[in-house]
């Protein structure tokens, strides 16, 4: 256990320090409304520093960390603000590939070379993931709704129903029969796929299929947990910096009552946000997991929020970085589950504990 808590000790020492470098580099602003594709010598300085195999098997190449300790991770990229889609091109692949027990894609994985993209989602709203798209004679039908991190390279883990039950497939994202419409976010890109008679290659099937998109889903919901903590925190950091600047009537903005109230308020529910998605990381279960992201969501969403109102008009300004939180806020806040539908999760999970 102790040797665990050095490790991660030194794995968020290093991120501070990478991070900290990139966020003072040009690369670091990001535009809105404008697709970015993923930086690639960035993705390649990761997978260098070990981060893209972290929760892979020793078998596969990986450093077989616990989720735990990518969690941390997640969490000072989300003090840096950092809009690189880690979470839904690193974490959420491995658990895939983890399961399928693939060394050769586990090792693309781990190098940087190749970028892999989870689609599961049919539609938006819905967390349906194995009906609307369909395998038949080798191929697949269907769509897919906000995919991350989708390259002319890419390989997709396409989500599918067969006739022998739900199954995850290898696809190129370069294949004949596939159409993309990218969407903007403050990561980079979403796109809507749709496939027409795609070739694929079989991973997993069955309740092996359905296990491995139930890992990924939850490492990925914790991550985002994570991040948003950590996004969190660094926005009122920065906001009261702001406002022990900022002078009004002869005085800082700091000094005002209605003010520093405001800043404790946010700072306990940010507090209680971290102790949440730690209590998460330990337990595992699924309901403490949607406690954590429904609590984290809120919280980065309300503390964001209030950031760009305690900046004022500058708040509103391409120039005030208060916007890249909000952005990523409502990005990660809303993704794999609002506060609202992780809530009837956790109700969910609670009733079916009783009744069990």
């Amino acid at each position: 256990m102790q040797e665990m808590d050095e490790f991660i000790a030194m794995l968020r020492d290093s991120a501070e320090g990478f991070l900290a470098d990139f966020q003072a580099s040009p690369g670091a602003k990001t535009e809105i409304a404008v697709p970015r594709p993923l930086n690639r010598e960035l993705w390649t300085a990761m997978a260098e520093l070990g981060w893209l195999g972290l929760l892979l098997p020793e078998s596969q190449g990986g450093l077989a960390l616990p989720v735990a300790a990518a969690a941390e991770l997640a969490e000072v990229m989300g003090r840096y603000r950092f809009p690189v889609p880690y979470i839904e091109a690193a974490i959420m692949p491995a658990q895939i590939l983890a399961a399928a027990d693939n060394e050769a894609l586990a090792a693309e994985l781990i190098s940087g070379e190749t970028l892999f993209s989870l689609a599961w989602q049919d539609r938006a709203g819905s967390d349906a993931a194995f009906a609307a798209c369909v395998l038949s004679d080798g191929q697949i039908s269907g769509q897919k709704s906000f995919v991350a991190a989708v390259e002319p390279d890419s390989q997709l883990l396409v989500c599918v129903s067969s006739v022998n039950g739900p199954a995850i497939v290898l696809v190129n994202s370069d294949a004949d029969g596939i159409t993309a419409q990218r969407s903007a976010t403050a990561s980079g890109s979403f796109c809507q796929l749709s496939f027409d008679k795609v070739a694929c290659a079989p991973l997993l099937a069955g309740p092996a299929a359905e296990q491995a998109l139930a890992s990924a889903l939850a490492a990925g919901r914790l991550l985002a947990s994570a991040f948003l903590s950590g996004l969190s925190r660094a926005c009122l950091r920065d906001t009261v910096d702001y406002l022990n600047q900022r002078q009004q009537f002869g005085r800082k903005l700091s000094s005002f009552q209605s003010v520093s109230h405001r800043c404790v308020d946010m700072h306990i529910y940010i507090e209680l946000a971290e102790a949440v998605w730690r209590v998460a990381a330990e337990s595992g279960d699924e309901a403490s997991l949607s406690a954590a992201k429904a609590r984290a969501s809120d919280v980065a969403q309300d503390v964001c929020r209030q950031a760009v109102q305690l900046h004022g008009a500058m708040g509103f300004t391409e120039e005030c970085s208060v916007g890249e939180y909000l952005r990523l806020a409502l990005q990660y806040g809303n993704w794999l589950g609002s506060a609202k539908s992780m809530r009837r999760a956790f109700q969910s999970a609670r009733t079916a504990e009783a009744l069990a």
